[in-house]
């Protein structure tokens, strides 16, 4: 959906600014989203998942771990479709404030793509290179937004989510390198981006990131003493669908979360680059990025 459309529809939850800041940067951080109910119940999804997570000794298509996760001491970089495992979180985007975020950015009708709960865990936990998510998973058209929620507070020494304001404007880089995917911009077309300008979305416990999948955007490893948990979910405008096959399987996979879908696309111009086809396993950009075997 076109912004000028969007933008005729009265905000739910942000401002006209925030929804101003978004189109103009391409992402923002928003504070205090998730009253204590709703934080209380996420946190505990959170808890059960690292509880399940012990007795698995290596990453399979729904817990990706470290390379040091233990029963004893579980180290989780990611839960592929969370959602599809846990009501609360599902309800948290139909039911909760993510929806009304979404619907204010996206417009009236909002279609569901993927969830997934990433980790960095304390003293090291992960980077995430810089990329954007258009070469993951393209679609017909450019309203598609990543929702992330700070279970915990995350500050600077946390790896919080930056990007690059403006980014989502220009183009969209390669993520393959010598034919072989990345996952990742590669080093020499990095220089073409001015990471002088970089925003950091960063947030207390209940606070939301935003961004377009075509930002340019990343994180630090987590260096402090405190975990990062942070809950995404990928969404589209109603009229906005993937050209590609999903990933990370969901049974909420095309879902219309808010309004009506008249069974209408809207397809912008363009040559779009695909990704590899992951039918062979597909466990988490981290283990993308980190050049492990990701059966590709």
């Amino acid at each position: 959906m076109i912004k000028a459309n969007i933008l005729k529809h009265k905000p739910k939850i942000l401002s006209e600014k925030q929804r101003e800041e978004y189109f103009e940067d391409g992402g923002l951080a928003v504070n205090a989203v998730l009253d204590k109910k709703w934080l209380t119940m996420a946190n505990s999804a959170v808890s059960e998942f690292i509880e399940k997570s012990r007795s698995i000794k290596k990453s399979n298509n729904i817990f990706d771990v470290q390379n040091d996760h233990s029963f004893e001491n579980p180290k989780l970089r990611r839960v592929s479709s969370p959602c599809d495992h846990n009501d609360i979180l599902w309800k948290l985007l139909t039911e909760g404030p993510i929806g009304d975020i979404a619907e204010d950015l996206l417009g009236p009708t909002v279609r569901f793509y993927q969830s997934k709960l990433n980790f960095k865990n304390s003293k090291g936990g992960t980077e995430v290179k810089w990329h954007q998510d258009k070469p993951y998973f393209p679609h017909s058209n450019d309203s598609v937004i990543t929702i992330g929620i700070y279970l915990e507070d995350c500050d600077d020494s946390q790896g919080p989510l930056e990007i690059i304001p403006g980014s989502h404007k220009k183009k969209v880089f390669s993520h393959y390198e010598n034919s072989k995917w990345t996952g990742n911009i590669c080093d020499d077309d990095l220089s073409q981006i001015d990471f002088s300008k970089n925003k950091i979305l960063k947030g207390g416990a209940g606070s939301v990131t935003i961004h377009n999948y075509k930002t340019v955007h990343g994180s630090k490893p987590n260096n402090s003493n405190l975990p990062r948990p942070l809950m995404l979910y990928v969404l589209s405008s109603g009229d906005s669908v993937p050209f590609t096959p999903q990933p990370l399987k969901s049974k909420y996979e095309q879902v219309i979360v808010r309004g009506e879908y008249d069974n209408t696309i809207h397809c912008e111009p363009g040559d779009y680059q695909i990704p590899p086809n992951w039918s062979n396993g597909y466990t988490s950009i981290f283990a993308i990025q980190q050049r492990e075997n990701t059966g590709m």
